[in-house]
C-alpha cells in the first residue's frame, strides 16, 4: 500500500513539471485532469473516500471543462464597430484599412475574426451573452483619428499596438475591463 502510495506521489510530481513546462493549453487541460484522478487515488488510499469522491468529481471532470470551454473562446476575436465608414468595409464590401489591419493581426494569431457593428449589439449584452467583446473601434469625427480600445490586461493588445505605431490616425487605447462600453 505505501509502495502504491509513493509511486502516486512521484507521478503527480513528474505530472506537476509537466503542467509547468507544457505549451499546448489541451495538453495542460489533460495533465490537470489527471493530475487531479491521482489526487484522487491518493485520498482514497489514506481512508478519505469522500475527499476522493469530490476530487474525482470537480477536479476531473467539471474544471477540465470549464478549461477547455475557455480555451474555445480563446480562438476568437470579437470586435465591436461604432464606426460607419470605409475603415472596415466599404459599400462594394471590399476590406478596408482597419479591416486588413484586424485580418492581419488575427492571422498571426491564429483566431477567428468577428465584427459586430452597432446594429447588431443587442446580440452581445447582459452577463450571459455569448461572446466578450476583445476590441471596441471608435472614430473622432474631427480628426480622422480611429480608437482600437481594448483591455489593458491582454497580451494581444501589445502586438496590435506595434501593428499600428506608424499609422497616425489609428491609435491604440488600453483601459481597464470595467472601463469600455461594449
Amino acid at each position: 500500500m505505501v509502495i502504491i502510495a509513493n509511486l502516486i506521489q512521484v507521478l503527480l510530481i513528474a505530472i506537476s513539471i509537466s503542467i509547468v513546462f507544457s505549451k499546448d493549453n489541451t495538453r495542460v487541460v489533460v495533465f490537470l485532469a489527471s493530475f487531479s484522478l491521482l489526487s484522487a487515488c491518493l485520498y482514497f488510499l489514506n481512508k478519505a473516500p469522500d475527499v476522493a469522491l469530490a476530487e474525482v468529481a470537480i477536479g476531473s471532470a467539471i474544471m477540465p471543462l470549464f478549461y477547455i470551454l475557455s480555451i474555445s473562446k480563446q480562438r476568437e476575436f470579437i470586435v465591436m464597430s461604432h464606426v460607419d465608414d470605409d475603415y472596415l468595409k466599404n459599400e462594394k464590401n471590399q476590406k478596408g484599412k482597419g479591416y486588413l489591419l484586424l485580418e492581419n493581426f488575427t492571422d498571426y494569431y491564429k483566431l477567428k475574426l468577428y465584427i459586430f457593428n452597432d446594429a447588431e449589439k443587442a446580440e452581445l449584452k447582459g452577463i450571459f451573452r455569448k461572446s466578450n467583446v476583445d476590441l471596441i473601434i471608435e472614430k473622432d469625427e474631427s480628426t480622422n483619428t480611429y480608437f482600437l480600445i481594448g483591455k489593458q490586461s491582454s497580451i494581444l493588445m501589445n502586438k496590435l499596438a506595434q501593428l499600428v505605431e506608424n499609422d497616425d490616425k489609428t491609435i491604440v487605447v488600453k483601459v481597464k475591463e470595467s472601463e469600455t462600453r461594449d
